[in-house]
């Protein structure tokens, strides 16, 4: 998993809230589940692994986005494109909701990493446009869970495997 990098100055910690506040205040106009609290990712994990059951791609998605980390760390993110079961089991994400949130001109994901890898997630759900212009930016640990990823969404690689529960 990558490690989020912190603000330097405190400069950089106001400009970095004030893109949160932006992102939840539009998650507010859309009425997208920003009042939804700070979870712990293990409970985002799960609910987002339970949820993927049964679909090649929604698991090779939750790979992805679970092995990077940094969406279940980042609620601004889950907040917006969760969609939660009645009961609180299942979260399911909202892909057009995500692509418009990484992409807006105002939104705080700068071409990276980050921004590559939940691109190719929206893309491998939606079929929309990858930024595979983008991949040189992946050092060699996200580059091996996009790798895995795109196996599992083929069927060619267990997710049970992928996560090291079979042999």
């Amino acid at each position: 998993m990558s490690t989020d990098r912190r603000p330097s100055s405190r400069r950089n910690r106001t400009d970095a809230k004030h893109r949160v506040d932006r992102v939840a205040a539009r998650a507010a106009r859309h009425n997208d589940g920003a009042s939804v609290p700070a979870m712990s990712s293990e409970v985002i994990e799960a609910a987002l692994y339970r949820a993927a059951e049964g679909s090649h791609s929604a698991q090779a998605t939750t790979y992805i986005l679970t092995e990077e980390g940094s969406f279940v760390r980042r609620p601004e993110l889950y907040a917006v494109c969760l969609d939660w079961s009645d009961d609180g089991r299942y979260a399911a994400v909202r892909w057009r909701t995500l692509r418009e949130v990484v992409t807006a001109a105002d939104a705080p994901f700068p071409p990276g990493a980050l921004r590559t890898m939940l691109l190719l997630c929206c893309s491998l759900h939606d079929d929309g446009p990858a930024p595979l212009s983008q991949l040189s930016l992946l050092d060699s640990t996200n580059a091996r869970i996009v790798s895995r990823g795109i196996h599992i969404a083929t069927g060619a690689l267990p997710l049970r495997q992928a996560l090291g529960n079979a042999p």
